[in-house]
């Protein structure tokens, strides 16, 4: 059974650069969100990108294909770092921050601009275990589910 959430997606909850597709023959609509985003489209969005129709090959595969899923996405770092020795605390913020790319990025993740996906919350808690901290019960300040929209 499909989650509520992806039943319910409002035009709103799919992303202005996010892929769609339209093909209502395409044999694996029902498990891609890009069909599901397509049909949450309102006649008030004029543009955009979609797949086209030729992108479903003659084998049924379609490279445009996204599997729907609902993920526990997380923000924010300050409970990651309650307990680091004090010795530990400036090296593993960088690197921390450095999966990130920019402080600007660490810093939109850390106020939920943007959000956690499992994996890259995967990579956060690895950095402290080459510290060489139990991550068991390490927890982000906020998780949230939603649509995978992540690309």
């Amino acid at each position: 059974m499909e989650n509520s959430i992806l039943l319910n997606l409002r035009p709103s909850d799919v992303p202005a650069s996010f892929t769609v597709c339209f093909n209502n023959e395409c044999p694996h609509r029902d498990k891609c969100l890009r069909h599901t985003a397509g049909q949450a489209i309102t006649p008030h969005r004029d543009h955009g990108t979609s797949v086209f129709p030729g992108a479903l090959k003659a084998d049924g595969q379609c490279r445009f294909f996204f599997q729907k899923r609902i993920i526990r996405a997380a923000w924010g770092f300050r409970p990651l770092f309650c307990g680091v020795r004090h010795e530990d605390y400036a090296p593993l913020r960088q690197q921390v921050m450095a999966l990130f790319g920019s402080d600007r990025r660490f810093y939109r993740f850390n106020n939920g601009e943007y959000k956690l996906t499992p994996e890259r919350q995967a990579e956060v808690l690895a950095v402290f275990k080459r510290f060489g901290y139990d991550t068991t019960d390490l927890r982000f300040a906020h998780y949230e589910e939603l649509v995978d929209f992540i690309e």
